[in-house]
C-alpha cells in the first residue's frame, strides 16, 4: 500500500464516492470529500493531503479552476483536474494554472491510477531551488576564491578597505592581495570599476533575476 493521502473534490456525491473506492482499493487513504470550491480550501488546509483531484465545475461559487490555483499557490498542494467538459476555453484556463494532470469522465480506474501515481511523483521529485548567494555567483562568472567572494560581496556593502578587514578578521595587506587578483580576474583596476562591473554586469543581471522569482 501506497498509503499516500488524496482529497477529493466533487459537486456529485456518486462520482466523489466511486472516486473513493477506486483510490482504496489502489492502497490510498481519501482523507475527506469536499462538495464545493470553499470546502476544498479550508479541508487542504486543515488535512494537508499529498494530492487532491479537482472537479472543474463545482456548481456555485468559486469553481475548480479558481480553487485549484488557491490550493497550488499558497498551500504548495498538487492538483489533478478530473472533468467531463473539454471545451477548448476552459482547458485553455486550466491548463494555464500549471495542474499536475487532468482525468475525464466518465472515470477509468486505470487513468485514474496512472494519473495519480504520476503526479505523486512528480510532486515528489520537484527540487527545492536554493536561491544562489552572491559568493556563488561571483565564483561561477570570475572564477574567484570564496575568500575573493567574501571580499567583493563586504566592499560592495562597506566600500572601506579596513572595515571589511575589521570584518573578515584579516589585515589591510591581506585584503589589498585579494584586491590584486580580483582585478586581474575581473579585467577591472579599482574598486569603483569593479563595483560598476558587478552590478551592471551578468552578476548583476544573475542577482536580479534570483530576487524577481
Amino acid at each position: 500500500m501506497s498509503g499516500e493521502h488524496i482529497l477529493v473534490v466533487d459537486d456529485d456525491y456518486t462520482t466523489a464516492s466511486v472516486m473513493q473506492l477506486y483510490l482504496e482499493n489502489f492502497g490510498f487513504v481519501v482523507s475527506d470529500i469536499a462538495c464545493n470550491g470553499r470546502d476544498a480550501i479550508d479541508k487542504s488546509k486543515k488535512l494537508k493531503p499529498d494530492l487532491v483531484l479537482m472537479d472543474i465545475h463545482l456548481g456555485k461559487g468559486l469553481d475548480g479552476i479558481d480553487c485549484a490555483e488557491v490550493i497550488m499557490q499558497k498551500l504548495g498542494i498538487p492538483v489533478v483536474y478530473v472533468t467531463a467538459h473539454n471545451d477548448e476555453e476552459t482547458l485553455e484556463r486550466a491548463q494555464m494554472s500549471n495542474p499536475f494532470g487532468f482525468i475525464n469522465k466518465p472515470l477509468r480506474d486505470t487513468d485514474l491510477k496512472t494519473t495519480v501515481r504520476f503526479a505523486l511523483d512528480k510532486s515528489k521529485k520537484k527540487p527545492d531551488k536554493k536561491k544562489p548567494k552572491l559568493e556563488d555567483v561571483l565564483y561561477q562568472v570570475y572564477e574567484l576564491t570564496p575568500a575573493e567572494s567574501r571580499v567583493v560581496s563586504r566592499l560592495l556593502d562597506k566600500p572601506d578597505v579596513e572595515d571589511v578587514a575589521k570584518d573578515l578578521h584579516v589585515s589591510v595587506s591581506t585584503i589589498r592581495t585579494h584586491l590584486k587578483h580580483i582585478y586581474r580576474k575581473t579585467d577591472t583596476n579599482r574598486q569603483s570599476a569593479l563595483f560598476h562591473k558587478i552590478v551592471t554586469g551578468p552578476v548583476g543581471m544573475i542577482m536580479k533575476d534570483v530576487e524577481e522569482k
